[in-house]
């Protein structure tokens, strides 16, 4: 997907992923330090940033996507920024915690070395990441260029969390994500890590 997709996803308010913030960032968020810097990587419309920053977190948001900022900025009173992350650095900062809802599952594998440097240099010792990405059903057909709502995202097979091995895994596991609007439920994985 370019970036004009996801432009286009947002003016029309039909991101697969809905508008809500993650079910499994609700459950655990009761693990964040209290007034927890937080960076939200492909931030989207803001629905987990703007959750979190409701909840007494600082939360900076980066998306390529301008029509996403835009609405980001319009729902609530986290910080958000446009950025390329997968050719752009992620900032100078250090955060307590880094969440990634959807975003590395579209990583090329060429370019997942950029991903995996940046992540290490802006997440504190001890922080924690939180990552839910796309994984592998044998009955879900991938065509990244389908405009239809039989759209699924790029998926991850379980070896490629071993490319986090900077990382403790504390969590790993299998989920379902509901449907929402027009789109059908597709399966994830949820990581909880600490660095």
């Amino acid at each position: 997907m370019n970036k004009n997709k996801f432009n286009q996803v947002y003016e029309s308010n039909t991101a697969a992923w809905g508008y809500e913030p993650a079910e499994c960032l609700k459950k655990w968020k009761i693990a964040f330090p209290e007034n927890a810097t937080i960076l939200d990587i492909g931030c989207g419309s803001g629905r987990n940033a703007n959750y979190l920053e409701k909840n007494g977190f600082k939360v900076l948001g980066y998306d390529w996507s301008e029509e996403a900022i835009k609405k980001a900025q319009s729902e609530g009173n986290a910080t958000f920024r446009i950025k390329n992350i997968m050719t752009e650095s992620w900032g100078l900062g250090q955060y307590d915690i880094v969440i990634d809802f959807g975003c590395f599952h579209f990583f090329p594998p060429e370019l997942r070395s950029h991903y995996h440097e940046q992540l290490n240099n802006v997440l504190k010792s001890a922080g924690i990441y939180i990552n839910e990405s796309a994984r592998v059903d044998a009955d879900i057909q991938i065509d990244p260029n389908d405009n239809s709502q039989n759209y699924a995202p790029p998926t991850l097979t379980k070896d490629v969390w071993e490319e986090f091995n900077y990382l403790n895994i504390k969590k790993l596991e299998e989920n379902i994500l509901p449907p929402h609007g027009d789109f059908g439920q597709y399966p994830c994985w949820n990581v909880f890590a600490r660095k």
